[in-house]
């Protein structure tokens, strides 16, 4: 009786670690993925925010204001999120918004108000669209803005 094991069944045992091990690298890749694609989420997500209370602040001020025209309106910068303690740039943002009336039922009636959606895309440093769609998205925040009752 032999004891221990044959040549194609250590090849065997092999392969199969080989194939386990690429797997567990391929997934550890894919959570690395995921989580730059949580903050670029999140953090589109916090630079359309500040852009909608901006705009609502501002219509509160002045509802007149050119920024909040009917139509579709453009940031002069790049918005850019940084780290709160180390200061660097996480991501740039290109923040667009469309303003719209909000519609009334009612004929020849208009509610005082606007609707406005806002727009973060992600830009890379040459301000061109990041369209790595693995790690970033662009996000759309909509929003119904009125001035407070008097």
């Amino acid at each position: 009786m032999d004891r221990g094991f044959s040549l194609v069944e250590v090849l065997v045992a092999v392969f199969i670690l080989a194939f386990g091990f690429l797997s567990a690298a391929q997934l550890l890749t894919m959570v690395m993925g995921l989580d730059a694609l949580a903050r670029s989420k999140s953090t589109a997500t916090l630079a359309a925010q500040n852009e909608l209370e901006r705009l609502a602040d501002l219509y509160r001020r002045n509802p007149a204001a050119e920024e909040l025209a009917i139509g579709t309106h453009q940031a002069d910068e790049l918005t850019e999120i940084r780290n709160p303690i180390t200061q660097n740039v996480l991501n740039s943002y290109k923040v667009t918004w469309r303003v719209g009336d909000i519609p009334d039922p009612r004929p020849g009636m208009a509610l005082r108000g606007r609707i406005i959606s806002v727009r973060a895309t992600p830009m890379n440093t040459e301000s061109v669209k990041n369209t790595d769609s693995f790690k970033n998205k662009t996000v759309t925040l909509n929003a119904v803005i009125s001035a407070e009752p008097q």
